[in-house]
């Protein structure tokens, strides 16, 4: 069972990465007004504002699916793995997630400023 939970968190871990990058280039849009992106018809010379909105739904995306991720391994730890300490494992679990898809958004976000 351990190596099953350790196998669907890997594609998890490579499935949302790629909803995150999905989600910030086409649906994140919709969120942000056109003011940010746009002055006159024109787009910005100053484009800081609107980098900074993308970057806070990008990571509130994030931490909303590690809340997922994290109560899914919780309830599979504690029903089908039987695991004593399931809400630590699942805590340590969701705290790697976090840190590996904020280096992930840190990283794509020093890239395209470069």
């Amino acid at each position: 069972m351990i190596i099953l939970y350790g196998i669907y968190n890997l594609v998890y871990q490579v499935l949302s990465l790629g909803f995150l990058f999905f989600a910030n280039t086409y649906l994140n849009d919709f969120f942000i007004p056109n003011s940010l992106k746009w002055k006159d018809g024109r787009l910005r010379e100053d484009l800081t504002s609107l980098a900074v909105t993308q970057t806070v739904i990008l990571v509130i995306e994030a931490v909303l699916l590690m809340l997922l991720m994290f109560y899914i391994n919780k309830r599979f730890l504690s029903n089908s793995a039987k695991v004593n300490n399931a809400n630590e494992t699942a805590a340590w679990t969701a705290g790697t997630y976090l840190v590996i898809t904020l280096a992930f958004i840190g990283f794509v976000i020093y890239v395209s400023v470069k």
